[in-house]
């Protein structure tokens, strides 16, 4: 019998992504549940679904890399026309699988990075890059140049996602253009750690700036 979205939801709730992966193994339709349950945003759960899926396809990719590529290709799928528009959560959970599986996938990471002049898939796009890029920068890093240009967008969130990548990928030459916004107190949502929380531009530009001073002591 195929796990409940209450049992799955009672595990993204302990984050217990091992249980997860381990369900997963046995019945397939729990990346189905996760995605499903990643739509909203706004709610902890949400973000931890998209956190999972990529966890989970680590772990499928070791006994089938094709399952991962079809789960790839279908949300891609999603994130088209024809779907519809129910997509809105993919950049984030292909940035998830590409980070998790970044030999197997990441072809997929310029095709995620497209996606940034879509307005509903913008802020997904800047935190799917700052998630695969803290792994394996090499990947992105010829996104370097769009994700600065949004550190002078209007919209509140791009700014803050845009800063945060940065600091994630470690581009250096990138702190400069993150001082003009150590002052940013226009404020956020932001998952981090598990959880989501409430964090100004500014908050998040200086935490860029110190982990890039960091990298290159």
């Amino acid at each position: 019998m195929s796990p409940s979205k209450k049992e799955i939801v009672i595990l993204l709730e302990k984050r217990d992504y091992n249980a997860l992966s381990k369900l997963t193994l046995i019945d397939k339709k729990v990346v189905s549940t996760l995605i499903s349950l990643s739509y909203d945003k706004k709610t902890r759960n949400s973000w931890r679904a998209i956190e999972a899926i990529g966890f989970v396809t680590k772990e499928l990719s070791r006994s089938n890399p094709d399952i991962v590529r079809n789960i790839a290709g279908r949300l891609l799928w999603m994130i088209r026309d024809e779907s519809g528009g129910i997509g809105w959560s993919v950049p984030e959970i292909l940035g998830e699988i590409v980070k998790n599986n970044p030999v197997l996938c990441s072809d997929i990471a310029p095709i995620i990075a497209s996606f940034h002049e879509e307005k509903m898939l913008c802020s997904g796009v800047l935190w799917a890059l700052g998630r695969i890029g803290k792994i394996n920068n090499e990947t992105v890093n010829y996104a370097i140049p769009i994700i600065l240009s949004y550190l002078k967008s209007d919209d509140n969130t791009l700014r803050g996602y845009a800063a945060w990548a940065l600091g994630e990928m470690g581009n250096e030459g990138s702190a400069a253009a993150l001082e003009n916004l150590k002052k940013d107190t226009n404020r956020i949502e932001f998952y981090q750690d598990g959880e989501l929380k409430e964090k100004s531009v500014g908050e998040l530009a200086s935490g860029a700036i110190e982990r890039l001073l960091t990298s290159y002591k």
